[in-house]
Order: C-alpha cells, then structure tokens, then sequence
C-alpha cells in the first residue's frame, strides 16, 4: 500500500483504511463516499458542501477535504469531524491553510501553537493582539519570532523571550536581520561552535561583527580570519588574537593581503619574515616584511632578485654593509634601486664613492656619487680613470691643483675642456709657461688674455707671429705709446686697428 507523509505512525493490526492518496481509486471507496467527498469540495451551494461533511465518517475523506477546500467554513467543518489524533498531526504539519493547522492544534491540545498559526498568518488587529498576549511559551514565541507575516508581531515576540536556546535558534534561523540582531543583543552565548557559525555565515556583516566580538577561542577567531570576507570583521578578530602561533599560521595560511600586512608588523620571528618578504605574492606585503628583516644576507638577496623595485629599493635602505651596497650601485639595472643604494647613510666611504663615479656607465650616477666626495684627490683619480669622459669633465670645477690643470692643457685632449682648465689659473708666471709650452693657438691666445704685465706682452706683441696672439696682448696693453706705435707699425692690419681704438 502507498503511505502518508506521516508513513508509520498509523500501523496497526486490522487492515488500515485507504489513505488520502487512495481514496479515488481505492476499491474500498463506496460510490456513496465518492460523490460525498465530489460535493463537498466542489459543489457550488455552501450548503449543499457542508451537508457532504456531515454525512461523512470516513476520517481519511474528512482529513482530504480539509487540505483541499477553498471554503474556509467547510475546511473548519471537516476537520473539527477528524479525531484520529495522527491524523489531526498530519493536518498541523502539512495543510496548506493555517485555520485548518490552527484547529487540529486546537483539537490536540497545543493551544500555544494553535494561537500562534493565527498570529503568525494575519495582519495586527485587536482581536489577534488578545489572542497574542496569552501566549507565554517561549518555543511558541521563537516560532511567531520568525515566521509572523506582520513584523510588529515578530518584534513583540522576542521581545517576550528571555530562553537562551531560543534566541540563539532565532539568531540561526530568521530571515529578518532585526531579529537575528535583537535576539543576539539581547543573549550572551557562550558556544564557540555557534558563535563562529554566526560569524561565518551570516548574511549580515553587523552580526557577523557582534558575533566576532563575544568569541573568545582564538583558534575560532583565526579560521573567521582566513574565511571572512570582511575587513571590518576580519581586523576585529585579529585584535582578540595574542597567542603568536595562530598569528604565524594565520600569515602562512590568509588569502587576504591586509590581514597578513596586519600580522606582519606584530611578528618579528626573523625566518617566518624572510619567508614572507621571499615568497608573499603582494608586494606591499614583502615590503612590510622587508622593514623588519636585520639579515644583511637576506635583505641583499632580495634587493638583487626580487621583481618589485619598490621593494628592491626598501631592502637597500636596510642594508648596513658597504661593499654590499657597493655591488647593487654598480651591477642593478634600475637607476632608482641605484640611488637609492647610493644615498644609503651607511655608504660614507669615499674612495666607494670615487670607484662608483670610475666604474659607473651612468652620468647621474657618478653626478649624485660627486655630491658625497670632497677630497681633490679622489677628483683627480676620476680625472684620470672614469669611464665615462662627461665625467672626467665634469671633475673639473672640483680640482685647483696646477699641475694637474696644466695636465690637462698639455695633453689637450679636448679643447674646450683644456680651455676650461687654463680659466682657472691667474698665476701669470704659469700662465707664460703654458703659452710657451703649448703649440695650440687658441690655448696661446686664451693664455696671453689673461696676463696683465706690460713688460710680457710688450715682448709676446714683438716677436709671436700669430696675429690673434698679438691682437690678446693689445687689448690688454695700458700705455698709449705703445699701443700708437702698434698701430703704426704691425704687420697685421687688424691688429693695428685695435691697438688705434684703444688710444
């Protein structure tokens, strides 16, 4: 035989009757029955319906038309007729209508449930406040709490419960948020199990919050950490946490940058910081890690290979150990790295500043190694042997050393390099040196322009062929005798036109 949704309960010795499901198609049925049953559901004269109830005893027929009925006053009639306490049990559990639910309560005397099926299914009104007032039960004020179609009703409810499981079940169970929140301000729960289920689970992050709050098991704080989704929630567990150990697992195990950058800047333990800053997929992360690492191995590791440059850059602000600092300056490929490196406070060496500007194949870096060297001999060795010529030059306005000038001027190796160095000398004692000295013309004529004694550029006037040397010494001759004389006799007549405007 095909059984009811309440299937054993209703076994017993003799053959049972047929079942709801059966009873059109069921041998046993009488034709009698047949048409009673048609007319009380289907007939279009209340009275005729009520009269078919009536008529019926089968109590399977009675249970069938009060789940089936549109008419309210004939679902009422049947199952008020319906004694069979399982079958009154059916009737609470699976009818579709709430007034039929509500009298078979009523009939097994649950009262409290039979009330709160009117409360939970109709509007506030004055009548179902009376109704509502009686109930004290708090399983029954649980259950209006959550399924009560108007809200007053379910705030009234819980308002009404002080029962801890309760409350707890409506934390877990209703779908209005202002009554998870309520009943869970309102209760201290002390399961951790249930106060992480909340806090995982929730759909609303204010009482996943409150949940995070009351949680004392760190264990349970650390797995809300690595699930949650929310950095509000997940921040106010990490605060909860003291025990270092959950710490290190949660950074070891937490998909969420924030919470590991959190956890970073509590932990100092070196190797699980080496680790993070080798391994970490977030760069801003590594970094963090990178700040706390005092390895001077491990920080130079990390500054040569890792593929961020920011984090590159803050592993060289760590490093202490010149000669490291000194390989990264010469050998990265990133010019930021590099001077970063460069302006680290532990480099103060300047002969490692001078080798930096020899060896460097990059202008701004051996500019910026400049601004940490003073001693003109390490000038003078860069001078001599940097890489690059724009810096050899570039040494000049830091050398004075005549020798090392008239060096320069001798070997000529670049005009305007050698003129640049022949500006720097006033002796005039040199200076008639490198004119005698030099076959360059325009070194000749730079040096004669600079010499002031009379004497001298009388003689240079009287016996150097070049007429632009004669003309450097005009300009600077004082005695008018002198300067009509040229004007007269030189060879040259642009120079004696020179020599007549300064008469």
């Amino acid at each position: 035989m095909i059984k009811l949704g309440f299937l054993d309960r209703f076994k017993k010795e003799k053959k049972p009757e047929p079942t709801p499901d059966e009873i059109n198609n069921h041998e046993e049925l009488s034709f009698e029955e047949k048409n009673l049953k048609n007319t009380a559901i289907n007939d279009k004269n209340r009275y005729n319906r009520a009269s078919a109830v009536n008529s019926i005893t089968n109590q399977y027929i009675l249970l069938d038309i009060s789940k089936k009925a549109k008419d309210r006053a004939i679902r009422l009639l049947a199952i008020s007729k319906v004694e069979d306490e399982n079958l009154l049990k059916d009737a609470a559990k699976y009818c579709q209508f709430y007034d039929v639910r509500s009298f078979a309560y009523e009939k097994l005397g649950e009262n409290n449930k039979s009330i709160s099926e009117i409360v939970i299914n109709q509007k506030k009104n004055k009548k179902t406040d009376e109704i509502f007032q009686k109930i004290t039960n708090p399983q029954t004020l649980g259950e209006i709490a959550i399924k009560a179609t108007d809200k007053r009703y379910r705030n009234e409810a819980l308002n009404k419960i002080e029962n801890t499981e309760v409350l707890t079940n409506l934390i877990l169970n209703a779908k209005d948020k202002n009554i998870r929140k309520k009943a869970l301000k309102k209760t201290k729960i002390q399961d951790q199990t249930t106060l992480k289920e909340i806090a995982l689970n929730d759909k609303d992050n204010e009482i996943k919050l409150m949940a995070t709050e009351q949680i004392k098991n760190e264990n349970i704080l650390a797995n809300i950490i690595i699930n949650q989704d929310n950095a509000k929630i997940r921040n106010k567990a990490l605060l909860k946490i003291s025990n270092k150990n959950i710490l290190k697992d949660i950074l070891l195990k937490s998909p969420k940058s924030d919470v590991r950058l959190d956890i970073i800047k509590i932990l100092d333990e070196q190797e699980l910081l080496k680790q993070i800053a080798l391994n970490d997929k977030d760069k801003i992360v590594r970094t963090e890690a990178v700040k706390k690492i005092k390895n001077q191995n491990t920080l130079y590791q990390i500054a040569k290979k890792d593929p961020d440059r920011f984090v590159r850059q803050t592993a060289v602000n760590q490093i202490t150990h010149e000669n490291k600092l000194l390989n990264i300056i010469l050998n990265d490929d990133d010019n930021f790295v590099k001077k970063h490196a460069l302006n680290n406070p532990h480099l103060k060496d300047e002969k490692l500043f001078t080798q930096i500007a020899i060896k460097t194949k990059h202008e701004d870096i051996a500019k910026e190694a400049f601004k940490h060297i003073k001693s003109e001999n390490h000038f003078i060795d860069i001078l001599h042997n940097a890489n690059l010529t724009s810096i050899k030059k570039h040494t000049l306005s830091h050398i004075n050393n005549i020798d090392i000038l008239i060096e320069i001027i001798k070997q000529n190796k670049d005009l305007e390099f050698s003129l640049k160095a022949l500006n720097k000398i006033t002796d005039e004692k040199t200076l008639l040196n490198i004119y005698k000295l030099t076959n360059n013309e325009d070194i000749k004529v730079h040096a004669v322009s600079k010499i002031k004694t009379q004497k001298i550029l009388f003689n240079i006037i009287n016996n150097d062929n070049s007429w632009r040397v004669r003309e450097s010494a005009v300009k600077n001759i004082s005695n008018k005798k002198v300067l009509k004389d040229i004007s007269i006799n030189d060879k040259n007549e642009y120079v004696r036109n020179v020599a007549k405007n300064r008469i």
